[in-house]
């Protein structure tokens, strides 16, 4: 009786092994890190992008209920890079919705970051749309960036009160 127990705890042992080893797999090819830094949500998909930090110093949310001549608001935002490999990333909108009016007014964005890259003077988006794309990052490196929005030159003040702008500019790691 007892070579029978014994038998059946190496089955069970090999069982519970081979479980928690299938298990551990399944972690590994779908492990997906979701964490809060400064109190925005930062999602790195896979292993190889555990360690990319996005920081954005206010909320990456614009919501623009009134646009007045002279508007001009910065927003600033890092990316990080802590991981072994270099990271691919972009820059986009989503999320948007912009009646702003009159074609002949002048809404724009101006994007520069401390790697190089510069978008100057682009008109507000109409729709979701890539501000920049396929930028990479190398290893222990940081890309402080810095949106500024403005308007300028409004043809006409009735539209003034017309126009709004609500949308959200993000980073999104590539895998």
């Amino acid at each position: 009786m007892d070579k029978k127990w014994v038998i059946l705890l190496c089955f069970f042992s090999v069982l519970t092994f081979i479980s928690s080893v299938v298990s551990s797999f399944f972690v590994f090819m779908n492990d997906e890190v979701r964490t809060e830094a400064n109190s925005h949500k930062v999602l790195a998909n896979k292993n190889i992008y555990k360690r990319t930090a996005i920081n954005y110093d206010e909320n990456n949310s614009l919501n623009i209920a009134v646009i007045n001549l002279g508007y001009n608001k910065e927003y600033k935002f890092n990316i990080t890079n802590n991981n072994s490999n270099a990271i691919k990333y972009r820059i986009e909108w989503q999320n948007v919705s912009n009646s702003w009016q009159d074609s002949n007014d002048t809404f724009t964005y101006s994007l520069n970051c401390s790697n190089g890259e510069k978008v100057e003077n682009k008109d507000m988006p109409l729709t979701n749309e890539v501000i920049v794309d396929n930028l990479e990052l190398a290893t222990n490196k940081t890309n402080e960036c810095t949106l500024k929005i403005n308007v300028s030159n409004i043809a006409n003040q009735l539209n003034v009160a017309n126009g709004s702008f609500t949308g959200t500019y993000k980073v999104v790691i590539k895998e």
